[in-house]
């Protein structure tokens, strides 16, 4: 049997790429602003959580009968708020580095 290439992951938890397309606009100097992938971030991250909770309500409703889309739903979410956390809790040692320089 041949071993054939490994295909790249496409279709991951938490689409990276996507965090970072707001990456694209640049301030006037030529770099991206901070709070833009900060704000898309946070944005995919309620955006996961609210899927979640509307998929939550349709297998109440019996609309879902697979809880397979539900627990898949949950990774999400709990990737998706513990990636927010994680550039979060970055973010605050980067700004308290910052303030500990002396001048």
């Amino acid at each position: 049997m041949p071993i054939g290439s490994i295909a790249p992951i496409t279709t991951g938890i938490v689409n990276l790429p996507s965090i970072f397309a707001e990456q694209n606009e640049q301030t006037e100097n030529g770099t991206s602003a901070f709070s833009d992938i900060f704000k898309n971030v946070y944005s995919q991250t309620v955006e996961t959580n609210n899927t979640l909770q509307a998929d939550a309500i349709k297998l109440i409703n019996g609309e879902i009968d697979d809880l397979h889309t539900i627990y898949n739903d949950m990774t999400k979410a709990s990737i998706a708020v513990e990636t927010f956390v994680a550039v979060k809790n970055a973010t605050v040692a980067s700004f308290q580095q910052i303030m500990a320089m002396q001048m």
